[in-house]
């Protein structure tokens, strides 16, 4: 327990130290961030406060077809994730950020298929 307590102190301290130094002001200015903001272009990030825009990008008309593929199909559909995952795009990115890529799409696909639902209903 003591060893947990003392982990967690360390943490803590780290991401003080991070924050005084202003490592998220660089992180925020990084070129290779900004590629990576690229391919997963909406995820909420905490060093910038961003909240994830309701826009109908070309990118989220094209995944708002798909979801609408998915919802219209007979099948019962698994793993609609894995069905909108962009591979190329996923392939491309480290573990960090293929779990945010997830993540977002996943977001995404929530927001997705309550616009289908209302635009089915008529709301």
């Amino acid at each position: 327990m003591a060893r947990k307590a003392s982990e967690l102190k360390k943490r803590c301290w780290l991401a003080k130290q991070r924050l005084k130094m202003g490592y998220w002001e660089s992180v925020k200015n990084d070129p290779d961030v900004k590629r990576t903001a690229e391919y997963v272009p909406q995820i909420r990030r905490v060093y910038d406060e961003e909240i994830a825009v309701t826009s109908t990008s070309p990118r989220d008309e094209r995944l708002y077809k798909k979801v609408c593929d998915i919802l219209d199909s007979s099948e019962i559909t698994v793993n609609p994730i894995g069905q909108l995952i962009e591979r190329d795009v996923y392939e491309g990115l480290d573990g960090a950020a293929r779990q945010r890529y997830i993540l977002e799409l996943s977001q995404k696909f929530r927001e997705l298929k309550e616009r289908y639902y209302r635009e089915k209903t008529g709301a």
